[in-house]
């Protein structure tokens, strides 16, 4: 944490694939740091040798060249790697741009370790930001509004935080299993009503959403 002193540590957990809008996040950051020249991002997750994404991660070598160690590859993490790595950021992003990416798991890792996010307004991806108010939604592809979003959460942080316990119990897997569990058995007979109907952890998280918004 040492070496990230004096940093605005922004976050992205993904490999390196085009669907993940890394040059998206690329082209954002000289407007972030116009106004966070110390800002740096943090990229956990497989960047080299990957199948059918060569050519995507040569054409991204130059705007990584134009960041230098303001933009720094981890590589795959995993346990305590992981868990130091959500506790050394300020902001998580996720600049996805494929529709079919789906509710991000990794945004509710960050928000039990206190991190805010960031995401692409995809159906399954701003469901989380949207639930508990923990972050910022952005147009899909336009990195002006991502580094804007980026800006806003790190200029006031303290707005975006919420309880840690209430998000992980609500997206636990084992309370997540037993959602499953229960739609299935009402398919099963044939009890499901005409509308969906969703897990009463969500309803209380935004609840918590709607007790946190600024005065």
């Amino acid at each position: 944490k040492n070496k990230l002193a004096g940093h605005q540590v922004i976050g992205i957990s993904a490999r390196l694939a085009s669907e993940k809008g890394v040059e998206v996040l690329l082209r954002a950051l000289p407007q972030v740091r116009e106004r966070f020249p110390e800002a740096i991002v943090l990229h956990a997750g497989p960047y080299q040798n990957i199948m059918g994404e060569e050519a995507y991660y040569e054409r991204l070598q130059p705007l990584l060249a134009e960041q230098g160690d303001h933009y720094r590859f981890l590589g795959t993490l995993h346990g305590s790697e992981l868990t130091a790595f959500y506790k050394n950021l300020d902001v998580l992003t996720i600049p996805s741009l494929n529709s079919t990416e789906s509710f991000g798991l990794v945004q509710i890792e960050a928000m039990s370790h206190g991190v805010p996010v960031v995401a692409s307004n995809l159906p399954g991806v701003r469901q989380p930001v949207t639930m508990t108010g923990m972050g910022e939604v952005t147009p899909i592809g336009d990195h002006a509004a991502l580094a804007r979003g980026l800006i806003q959460v790190l200029s006031h942080k303290d707005n975006y935080l919420r309880p840690a316990e209430p998000i992980a119990t609500t997206f636990a897997p084992d309370n997540t299993a037993q959602e499953y569990a229960t739609l299935y058995e009402k398919l099963r007979r044939g009890e499901l009503e005409r509308e969906a109907t969703e897990p009463a952890g969500y309803n209380q998280l935004r609840q918590l959403n709607s007790e946190h918004q600024p005065t």
